[in-house]
């Protein structure tokens, strides 16, 4: 559904978005930029990081394209985080005052759009939970459960230890003794 509705929104906004690059380690906004602009990130991929007063930073999620990226800031005046390319990136980029009109104006866009909402809360929620438990079987199991009973191909299994908050050598350990 995501793909549609991102191929909807740029057929409706194709005359007033604007192709944007982004290389590896550039800051695409920062916190407390003003939100002027929707992204919607095509190909690479980008860290929302926050970074804490100790210095270190907290990577509060990881987007890879396609996806609408910080979809909160459409409701928000600034950013609440940084967006930091972690590849060289190629976004299109929406006034946020048109993609908020095409919402008012479209009320099956508005419906797609929020269940894509629902859908990230759903996510969030269950991401939470996994990183509660405490050991790294309990999240693998979890994450199996969550996602239709299987892990993901091989080529995936550093991605699945970020999500999972493990090392990648954790991770490769556990399967290990599942003999996958």
């Amino acid at each position: 559904m995501i793909i549609i509705m991102l191929d909807e929104i740029l057929k409706a906004l194709q005359n007033r978005s604007t192709t944007v690059s982004c290389e590896r380690d550039a800051t695409l906004f920062f916190r407390g930029d003003i939100v002027e602009s929707l992204f919607v990130l095509q190909t690479g991929q980008i860290a929302l990081t926050r970074h804490m007063e100790d210095g270190k930073s907290l990577v509060l999620f990881r987007a890879v394209g396609p996806c609408i990226l910080a979809e909160a800031s459409v409701y928000s005046k600034v950013y609440h985080c940084d967006a930091v390319a972690l590849s060289n990136c190629e976004l299109r980029k929406v006034p946020k005052g048109d993609f908020i009109s095409l919402l008012d104006s479209n009320p099956a866009m508005a419906s797609s759009w929020s269940a894509h909402l629902a859908q990230l809360l759903q996510t969030a929620r269950q991401h939470s939970e996994i990183m509660r438990l405490k050991k790294v079987c309990d999240r693998v199991d979890a994450w199996i459960t969550l996602n239709g009973g299987e892990l993901p191909a091989k080529g995936q299994w550093k991605v699945l230890a970020a999500q999972l908050g493990v090392s990648v050598e954790a991770l490769y350990r556990e399967l290990a003794t599942r003999n996958t």
